[in-house]
C-alpha cells in the first residue's frame, strides 16, 4: 500500500498544494464557470488564461457578462479524469467575476493568446475572476 505525502481531506482525497493547483490552472486550457444567472445556477464550458494567480476569459454579450458587470460571486472548476483507472484531479476557483475595463490592463491580457474555442461571435469583453479560495483535490486508485 502506497501512503501519499500530501494531507488527505474528510473523504479520503489527497489535498492539493496551492503551487499546484496554480500550475494545473495554468495547463489547462478549458474549464466549467458556475454562476446564477435568473436566478438559477447555471454552467458553462469555457476556455481561459490566466494572468499571475487570476482566472480571465473572453466573452461577449450575455449571461457571463451580467454576471461580471454586477461582480456576482462565481466558481470556475478544471479537472482531469482517467476513468479506466479511476483516478483523476480537481482545482476549484471561488471569486467573484469582474469585467476588465482598464484599457491598459485589457491590451495586456489581449496578448495572453486566450481565444474562445466558439468564435461565432465577437468575444471583446474580459472578465477576471477575483479570487478568495483556491483548493484542489486528487484521487488516485490503487490496485
Amino acid at each position: 500500500m502506497t501512503t501519499s505525502a500530501l494531507p488527505i481531506d474528510h473523504s479520503g482525497l489527497e489535498m492539493l498544494p496551492m503551487q499546484e493547483c496554480i500550475a494545473r490552472l495554468h495547463a489547462a486550457r478549458m474549464g466549467r464557470l458556475a454562476f446564477f444567472s435568473d436566478g438559477y445556477p447555471m454552467i458553462l464550458p469555457i476556455n481561459h488564461g490566466m494572468d499571475g494567480d487570476s482566472v480571465v476569459f473572453r466573452t461577449t454579450i450575455g449571461s457571463k457578462l451580467a454576471a461580471a458587470e454586477n461582480e456576482m460571486p462565481v466558481a470556475y472548476e478544471v479537472d482531469g479524469i482517467d476513468a479506466d483507472r479511476r483516478a483523476g484531479w480537481s482545482v476549484l476557483v471561488r471569486g467573484d467575476a469582474r469585467t476588465v475595463d482598464n484599457p491598459g490592463e485589457v491590451e495586456r491580457l489581449n496578448h495572453l493568446g486566450v481565444w474562445p474555442f466558439a468564435d461565432a461571435v465577437p468575444r471583446t469583453h474580459w472578465v477576471r475572476i477575483s479570487t478568495y479560495e483556491i483548493t484542489g483535490r486528487k484521487i488516485v486508485h490503487q490496485r
